[in-house]
């Protein structure tokens, strides 16, 4: 829960580019919102994503914002997730390095796409 950093970058093999996103991510009890810029060779654009929690005792579930499945992430410190979306396969680690700080990391290949992106959360200190 609260506001995060979020740095993220992309190498996008098919497209043969690099971008990178900067801004912050809210995690509430039911949604996760970031927000930011992406940076690319073609200029700067804002950037925002929206997914629903679902959580209980054992975790989260994670849905896109129309409210359809993504993944599930447990309580274990490193985690392995995979979500099939059409003909692209999009595989997943998640690193919980401490109450502050997790990276995730996406290997993504399909017909139309073929990239991989690591991307590090760190907390913002809430302000008094």
């Amino acid at each position: 829960m609260g506001l995060w950093q979020v740095r993220r970058r992309l190498v996008d093999h098919l497209g043969q580019t690099h971008l990178a996103f900067t801004g912050e991510a809210r995690i509430g009890a039911d949604s996760f919102t970031e927000t930011g810029e992406l940076h690319s060779s073609r200029g700067v654009m804002e950037s925002k994503r929206l997914y629903l929690l679902a959580m209980d005792d054992t975790g989260a579930d994670v849905r896109f914002a129309g409210g359809s499945d993504f993944i599930r992430l447990g309580l274990a410190p490193d985690q392995r997730v995979v979500h099939h979306c059409g003909d692209d396969l999009y595989e997943g680690r998640f690193l919980f390095r401490s109450l502050d700080c997790f990276i995730e990391f996406w290997r993504v290949a399909g017909p139309r796409k073929r990239y991989a992106s690591l991307t590090r959360y760190e907390r913002i200190p809430a302000t008094p």
